[in-house]
């Protein structure tokens, strides 16, 4: 392992953090290939952030992982800023917290249990094959995953909600949350209900993962009937940056790939885009208006 430093210029702000990633870990080494190719992993999310984060925000990232979004998140929102971090695998977490640490972040705070939709004991899996992958369900029934099909790694454990760790820890409604559970957004936002009424918090960012949420007992489409209960429209995300896509509740979303959703609106759209640029001669997307 060695200590990464990655500049992001974004507008007119430039910002630095660093990383210690070790690529005989799958998820890490997805990490490191992207940073290696001068790209911002999982490039669709990130660029959000840097569109919608600014220094002295409250955000949530639930399923931190090894931590390279709360990484991202804390370096954007700065001291003055607070980010909460749910992530329960303890393999992870000491990956997490020594991201948190190298930073020297101190705005920081992460909660060492699953997120679900009420508190109390679940069964949460751990992911031999790849540690991006744990999850609240049996994850040796996903293709691929032999290691965990042949050793099963259950845990007993406690689980809280959003809505209590932010009551808790006396916050404000947070401006995003950023949900990637391996199936189980729905269970997460279920228990948000609080910050997304009203749309207290205007951005939700979700993974979907079909295979995961069918284990979960749910479904794409029942998550986006949900989060339009509260009032959010669902818009796809480009790895460019380019303004976020409308996608009626209607109409059926299918892709190759796990890809992530943005639940908002689209005055909270506006808010960041006054400009779009149409060519229909041409794929050219609307560019993202300079943070202010």
């Amino acid at each position: 392992m060695a200590l990464i430093n990655i500049n992001i210029n974004s507008g007119d702000r430039v910002l630095a953090m660093t990383l210690d990633l070790d690529e005989t870990q799958p998820n890490e080494k997805t990490i490191l290939e992207y940073v290696k190719s001068n790209q911002l992993y999982e490039p669709d999310v990130a660029h959000l952030m840097l569109q919608f984060v600014d220094a002295g925000d409250v955000v949530v990232d639930v399923g931190a992982n090894v931590g390279f979004f709360t990484t991202l998140l804390a370096t954007l929102t700065g001291p003055t800023g607070r980010v909460l971090s749910f992530e329960p695998g303890a393999g992870n977490l000491a990956r997490l917290h020594r991201h948190i640490a190298i930073n020297a972040f101190e705005h920081v705070t992460v909660v060492e249990q699953p997120a679900s939709a009420v508190a109390g004991e679940v069964e949460f899996f751990i992911n031999s094959d790849n540690s991006g992958g744990n999850a609240l369900w049996d994850v040796g029934s996903f293709p691929g995953n032999e290691k965990s099909a042949a050793a099963p790694l259950p845990l007993k454990l406690l689980a809280t909600t959003v809505d209590d760790e932010i009551k808790r820890l006396g916050l404000p409604a947070p401006k995003l949350i950023k949900i990637d559970t391996e199936g189980a957004e729905l269970e997460v936002l279920r228990g948000c209900r609080h910050l997304l009424t009203g749309q207290r918090t205007p951005f939700v960012i979700a993974e979907s993962h079909p295979f995961g949420l069918a284990k979960m007992n749910a479904s794409l489409k029942e998550l986006r009937t949900f989060m339009a209960g509260f009032g959010y429209a669902t818009f796809a995300l480009f790895y460019d940056g380019a303004m976020p896509r409308f996608i009626p509740l209607d109409v059926e979303i299918k892709s190759k790939h796990f890809i992530n959703l943005l639940f908002t609106t689209p005055e909270h759209i506006a808010r960041f885009w006054s400009l779009a640029v149409h060519d229909p001669m041409c794929k050219t997307h609307s560019p993202p208006r300079p943070p202010t």
